[in-house]
């Protein structure tokens, strides 16, 4: 029995010192993962943390323009979409024409026509009427040189078409008489009136407008209205292409507008091509109202000191500049431009993409030991929450 005991002791004993050999080892294993409640007798795990110093922040402001106004309006004639039709070009109210010694009156007028233009014309029309004349010669109209009426005609109307393949980009329009003939001593007169040059054009239509090169950065947006004269179809549809990119395509309703933003335009001369796929639309009251950007904010500046300790963590590895902008509306998009202190190479940093959270980086090349400044600045028109600027590191 004593015997017995004693094996008894020593087997619990041995299983004792065999158990607490593996728990040590899954200690030691668990201390180093985490585990186990940190392996019970081994240190607690090290936690990794960020630090953050805070330099200076911005409460909600605006930047950019502030206000939008109509600048101007630019009035077309009404014409037909889907019909030929005419657009006016040339009108001259009244105009003398005479040959002889003591006079010679003619009229020499250049046209010049977009190419878009010339391509969509099916001809042109010449109309004149003539008040006054003593038929002493020959009333001779001309364009580009060609001769299309040469003769003597009494008082009356006169109306001369221009073939299509007549038509250019640079043109010269002429009506002038010949001389009096064996009467050497007299003028030949003719005394016109309501000089018209109309271009024919089916189913297109081309209008333009100047944008001016100080208007392409405060371009809020161009807004070309039109009426239907009558209601006679009702079917079919009116597109609509600026500088070629399609910005309206369905039937028109009563009150339509054709939008037209900052990105559909350039400087100088653009245009507005108009066609039907099937039926006529007549279209009166046609007017474009441009709205441009008012106001505009030179930029928003706050100034902050950077402890030269600080300002040398920025050399270090592992330690960054953070501007985190917290953007609310904007009305204008554009890149935001943020502008530090004159003093350093690095003056600036652009942010194209706006989102509702931006964060920013920068480094000792943009800012010193010392007094600093930061200046928000854009071309657009945007309400920017809340900044926030620190150095943050491990």
């Amino acid at each position: 029995m004593e015997s017995f005991a004693v094996l008894l002791i020593a087997s619990v004993l041995f299983l004792g010192f065999l158990f607490l050999g593996t728990y040590a080892m899954d200690a030691q294993y668990n201390s180093a993962s985490g585990g186990f409640w940190g392996g019970l007798f081994g240190p607690a795990p090290k936690k990794t943390s960020l630090m953050r110093i805070d330099l200076t922040s911005f409460p909600q402001f605006f930047i950019g323009f502030t206000k939008e106004d109509k600048a101007r309006t630019v009035s077309y004639e009404d014409f037909s979409l889907g019909s030929e039709s005419s657009m006016n070009i040339k009108n001259i109210l009244s105009q003398d024409i005479s040959n002889g010694l003591f006079s010679n009156d003619e009229l020499s007028l250049d046209v010049k026509l977009e190419q878009a233009t010339v391509s969509e014309a099916t001809g042109a029309t010449l109309v004149f009427e003539v008040v006054d004349t003593n038929n002493y010669g020959n009333l001779v109209a001309s364009w580009n040189g060609k001769e299309y009426f040469n003769g003597k005609p009494p008082t009356g109307k006169i109306s001369l078409k221009l073939p299509k393949e007549s038509l250019k980009s640079e043109n010269k329009l002429e009506i002038k008489s010949t001389g009096p003939g064996a009467r050497f001593w007299a003028n030949s007169v003719y005394s016109l009136k309501n000089i018209k040059l109309d271009l024919l054009t089916v189913s297109k239509r081309t209008l333009f407008f100047e944008v001016f090169p100080e208007e392409m950065s405060s371009w809020s947006s161009g807004v070309l209205n039109f009426k239907r004269a009558d209601y006679s179809s009702q079917n079919g549809v009116i597109k609509a292409y600026v500088n070629g990119k399609l910005v309206y395509n369905r039937f028109p309703n009563e009150g339509d507008k054709i939008e037209i933003g900052p990105n559909d335009i350039r400087s100088g001369s653009n245009l507005i091509s108009l066609e039907s796929s099937a039926g006529t639309f007549n279209l009166k009251n046609i007017f474009l109202n441009v709205f441009l950007w008012k106001n505009r904010t030179s930029g928003i500046t706050n100034s902050f000191v950077l402890d030269e300790s600080d300002a040398m963590l920025l050399n270090k590895t592992g330690y960054t500049g953070v501007i985190d902008i917290t953007m609310g509306e904007i009305l204008k998009a554009a890149p935001l431009e943020i502008r530090f202190s004159e003093n350093k190479t690095v003056k600036s940093i652009f942010i194209t993409e706006l989102k509702d959270r931006v964060v920013a980086t920068f480094d000792e090349d943009q800012v010193v030991a010392g007094n600093n400044t930061m200046t928000f600045a854009t071309d657009g028109s945007m309400r920017i929450a809340s900044v926030d600027v620190f150095i943050q590191g491990r």
